[in-house]
């Protein structure tokens, strides 16, 4: 199945959108306190604890780390043959660009963890893996990742040459 650019960026939507609840309170609690005062203002373990946890961003995250809404969606997508009027696949790559964040999450979060299935459960799983923790191999993810990501663009750029070498320029046939 042939996504096209516009299903791309939906699936890229879809799964940055549980990580904008952090984005907003990352901004709202530092923020404005980092351009007074700088980090020395900074009680970090309050902030992080408003950030994820407490404040009003924490539980909206909790709720858009789960993969029960996109799974939830998926099915009412199937459902009502939302496929029928979504002809680019624009809202189906949204939500597994979701689920596809939530899943990710789930098998790299090693200490902080949230609820898989949230509402219907509060079960976490502490994975060995950690995308930042050198104590969880985070050095060893850090580095697989990147060089994944090296290679897809490396394998997009040539991909975009040679299409771009396919095309041959107009050229005008003038017979004299």
């Amino acid at each position: 199945m042939r996504a096209g650019r516009a299903a791309g960026i939906a699936g890229a939507a879809g799964a940055i959108l549980p990580d904008v609840p952090a984005i907003a309170g990352t901004a709202y609690y530092i923020g404005p306190s980092f351009l007074r005062e700088g980090w020395s203002s900074m009680d970090s373990e309050k902030v992080v604890e408003a950030i994820y946890v407490s404040g009003p961003f924490g539980s909206t995250g909790v709720a858009l780390h789960s993969a029960v809404p996109p799974l939830a969606l998926l099915l009412l997508y199937v459902i009502f043959d939302l496929g029928r009027r979504d002809r680019r696949r624009i809202l189906l790559w949204f939500l597994f660009g979701w689920l596809g964040h939530a899943v990710a999450d789930f098998l790299t979060h090693a200490d902080n963890a949230r609820p898989l299935f949230w509402p219907l459960s509060d079960w976490t799983w502490a994975s060995p893996v950690s995308y930042y923790d050198p104590l969880h191999y985070g050095k060893e993810f850090f580095l697989i990742s990147h060089v994944l990501i090296f290679l897809m663009m490396a394998a997009l750029l040539v991909r975009w040459i040679r299409s771009r070498n396919k095309n041959p320029t107009e050229t005008s046939s003038k017979n004299p």
